[in-house]
């Protein structure tokens, strides 16, 4: 061989800490090619393409994509390589917000499911005070349990382009007029809560007033979800008020975390006043 120093595949991977496949893989995708081939077309590397692959490496490390890192590698130029980091640096801070959705979103339904595990009495009565909130709605239309079905799934699938699904649970809206006929199952709406940073972006929404709510758990399959209304109903009479707004029912428990339909939880909410 010449006086030049050459590594074989083996040595220029152990000196970057790589394994052989790696280095060969680099070759084939046409990143680095070896200075020359020996017999049986062994590959041999020089020292100055051990520092060109140690700074692939890094590129590679960062998420540069191979593409951009080829094309890259065919200018070199210190411009090249400032456009080539802001672009991956967009990448970065982009992923970045994806995986803080994510965590929102996990943070929100363990939070959401730690509070139902804390809950001693699902039939008690109470009554607090909730500030306004905004909601994204999606009308029913239909009666039918298909019409319902559709309305829900569109809402699902809206509030999962705008990543704010799972964070918050969907809750289904009833009226006030729907309370007196006692036709507990008309749902109005479907809605979800809107974190304040995406208000902007949500045309059709809807406005839950603040106010004092009763509230009580409904345990069980939907069949027997009227019980659980004139129970509430009875208590809110009992203790001085009267229904002045809507309902809104939120799944605690259903399909995703309960095999049984006599497991599933709803949390039951309607504005109140005092008569």
């Amino acid at each position: 061989m010449e006086n030049k120093i050459y590594l074989s595949t083996g040595e220029l991977a152990k000196m970057l800490g790589v394994t052989k496949q790696t280095v060969i893989y680099y070759d084939k995708v046409g990143l680095i090619s070896p200075a020359k081939r020996g017999e049986k077309h062994y590959r041999y590397y020089t020292l100055e393409q051990a520092d060109e692959l140690d700074s692939i490496l890094t590129f590679r490390n960062l998420g540069v994509p191979i593409d951009t890192l080829k094309e890259y590698l065919s200018v070199r130029n210190a411009e090249g390589c400032i456009e080539m980091l802001g672009k991956q640096q967009e990448r970065v801070i982009l992923e970045i917000q994806k995986l803080d959705r994510i965590r929102k979103k996990i943070e929100g339904r363990s939070k959401l499911l730690k509070q139902v595990l804390g809950v001693k009495d699902f039939e008690k009565v109470r009554f607090t005070y909730e500030d306004k909130k905004a909601y994204m709605i999606e009308p029913c239309y239909g009666k039918d349990e298909k019409s319902y079905m559709q309305s829900f799934i569109s809402i699902c699938n809206k509030s999962k382009e705008l990543q704010i699904d799972f964070q918050n649970p969907i809750c289904s809206i009833i009226t006030k007029e729907a309370l007196k006929s006692e036709d507990y199952k008309d749902v109005s709406y479907f809605g979800i809560r809107i974190p304040k940073d995406f208000i902007g972006h949500i045309v059709s929404r809807f406005e839950k007033p603040d106010g004092i709510y009763a509230s009580t758990y409904h345990k069980g399959s939907y069949d027997t979800m009227y019980l659980s209304y004139k129970r509430l109903i009875e208590n809110i009479k009992e203790q001085g008020y009267e229904v002045c707004g809507n309902a809104y029912e939120v799944d605690l428990l259903s399909t995703l975390t309960s095999v049984s339909s006599d497991e599933y939880l709803k949390l039951i909410s309607i504005q109140v006043c005092k008569v």
